[in-house]
Order: C-alpha cells, then structure tokens, then sequence
C-alpha cells in the first residue's frame, strides 16, 4: 500500500530518541533512586532482571540474579563493616520473591552460622547451626526452630536426640549425658522429661565427672512390657503423666535412676 511507510527508514525524533535513552532497558551503570540506593545490572521494561548488584543506603550489598525487580534466583548479601571499610558475607545462596528460599549459608552477627534450607526468608526444612556457645544442632526445622526429628549438642559435650516441636524437646528421645557417663531414654512434653530410663553407658569411667556409683538394672518381673506401658501412656497423654508436685520432683532428683 503506497500511502504506508516503512518505520525503519525513517529517523526517530528528538523526543523519541530521549525515551529510548531513559528507558531502563537491557545493561545500566549506576542507576540511582529517590532514596539513595544504586543499582547496576541488567533491565527488562524498567524492571530490574539478569544479572545485576544492587547497594542499599543503609549499607546491605546484594550481587545476583534478579527477576521482575525482586531478587529471585541465586545471590549473596553483604553487609559493610565501617571498622574495617570491607564488606562481610551475611547470606549465599537462593532467594525467591525477595526473600532468603530454597539452600543457603546465613552467618549471624554473633558469628553462628546455618547451612541448609529456608523457607520465605525462615529457616524451614532440614539444616545445620552452629551457635557461638559452641552447641550444634542438626535435624528439621519450621519457621526459624527446631521441628521434627533432630539432635542437639550442648556446650559441655551432653547430646540430645530425638523429636522437637516448636523449639523445644518433645516426644520420644535420647539423652546423652556424657558428662556422667548416663543414657536417658523416655518421652519429653515441651522440654520437660515426663517418662524415661537411665543406664550407664559402657564407657562411664572416661567422662569429666562420672557417677559414683552405677545404676543397678531395673529389678522388675517384666520391665520391658512396663516400659512400654509407660511409654505409651506418655504420647498419648503426655501432660498428665507425672505428677509435677513439690514432693515428687525433690524425689526425682535424688535418685540415682528414673522411671516414672
């Protein structure tokens, strides 16, 4: 049709020649913004995408993959250190919709450190801390706690292994009390041991403050079918298995074995 022209023959105006320089597409050096921040990266329709790190005003350094303006893929932030004019790692790994999801290595102010799988930003899934204290927990996790099955290392050496909920020792479990020479097996209701059974382990003698005697066996007709009693009214109602007056707490702790 003669009355169209062909549009790649003809020279772009001034004002169009202006757009396409603002527009943020394709690779940008130093993009700031009303607030301070500095981009440098690639673009897809004014939208940060591709490759591309991205410095906050308040000092956050993120190096990585963007995608629709949000860091999505894998990167690593940083944080600047004023004491020593560097930057120190704060997270690696893969981030979703802005936030720290999928595996990743966080390292906290304190100097602990969690390698596993988060979640919306929260360590959810199954991971690795180590604390500053020098204690190591290892197992499942749910919105930033313990969750599920795992094993938890205390400063003095002491392991426990076994079921967690929200946080705390719950359900059935192992605890090791190396520092004695002792092995407690029995069910936890929100931290707190509501059935177990303790036996020496073989290697008593060697820990840091072993018992001065050792636990007799369980002189029982049938132990192991009370055992199993006892364990099973403890998950079904844990709660209300112990009596938790004055009286039988102080008889607790003064004997040298429990089953209760």
């Amino acid at each position: 049709m003669p009355f169209l022209k062909d549009r790649s023959k003809v020279k772009q105006s001034r004002s169009e020649r202006l757009d396409l320089e603002t527009s943020r597409q394709g690779l940008r050096h130093k993009i700031f913004n009303t607030l301070g921040d500095m981009y440098v990266g690639e673009w897809d329709y004014n939208k940060k995408q591709g490759k591309g790190a991205l410095l906050a005003r308040f000092g956050k350094l993120y190096e990585g993959d963007f995608y629709k303006g949000r860091r999505e893929g894998f990167g690593v932030l940083s944080t600047f250190m004023p004491e020593t004019n560097t930057f120190t790692l704060e997270y690696r790994g893969d981030w979703k919709g802005g936030h720290m999801h999928g595996k990743g290595l966080r390292i906290y102010p304190d100097g602990s450190f969690y390698q596993g799988n988060f979640k919306c930003g929260k360590r959810s899934g199954q991971g690795q801390l180590w604390n500053k204290d020098c204690s190591f927990y290892d197992g499942d996790w749910l919105n930033d706690k313990f969750h599920g099955e795992g094993m938890f290392i205390f400063p003095n050496g002491n392991r426990y292994e076994g079921e967690w909920e929200n946080g705390l020792k719950h359900g059935k479990g192992r605890y090791f009390h190396l520092d004695s020479g002792q092995l407690q097996e029995g069910v936890w209701f929100e931290d707190m041991c509501v059935y177990s059974t303790i036996t020496d382990i073989p290697y008593r003698q060697c820990s840091i403050s072993p018992s001065k005697y050792p636990i007799n066996h369980i002189q029982l007709q049938d132990p192991e079918d009370l055992c199993q009693k006892q364990e099973i009214l403890a998950l079904e109602g844990t709660g209300n298995v112990c009596d938790y007056s004055e009286e039988s707490v102080l008889n607790i702790k003064s004997s040298d074995r429990i089953l209760t």
